[in-house]
């Protein structure tokens, strides 16, 4: 696949915006992750989110305003490495280093359906965890 393990533009609709502050364990690999539908769905006739964009703690600090300012349908832009592809239980895997809310708004479909992939595929890699804070 021509995008993988490169950084990339992306664009897509957010779907949730998940903070792992009640979980203590998954801080130490992603402090939040963004669950977007692309204009495009990547299954035909599939419902929900197609991908999950994560980040470091770092750039939630970096970004934490952005992020703060999300609502379900929003127009976002995400530079960000593809990590891991999804499956029909699983979203495609991104790690942003840049995200902003941009122009335009689509109706999404925010509650769980039997169809939906909720979960992301992980690959966990060094380059995940090069950029994560350590104090």
């Amino acid at each position: 696949m021509n995008h993988f393990g490169k950084a990339v533009g992306w664009d897509g609709y957010v779907v949730r915006v998940n903070l792992n502050d009640d979980d203590p364990l998954s801080i130490s690999y992603h402090s939040a992750y963004i669950m977007v539908k692309m204009e495009t769905a990547d299954m035909p006739g599939g419902h929900g989110a197609d991908i999950g964009v994560t980040l470091s703690e770092h750039n939630l600090e970096k970004y934490s305003k952005d992020i703060e300012d999300l609502h379900i349908g929003d127009h976002i832009a995400v530079n960000a490495t593809l990590l891991s592809l999804g499956d029909k239980h699983h979203l495609h895997h991104l790690r942003a280093f840049n995200i902003a809310k941009i122009p335009g708004h689509m109706d999404v479909q925010a509650h769980a359906h039997s169809s939906g992939r909720y979960k992301l595929k992980l690959a966990h890699n060094e380059t995940d965890q090069a950029d994560v804070k350590h104090t």
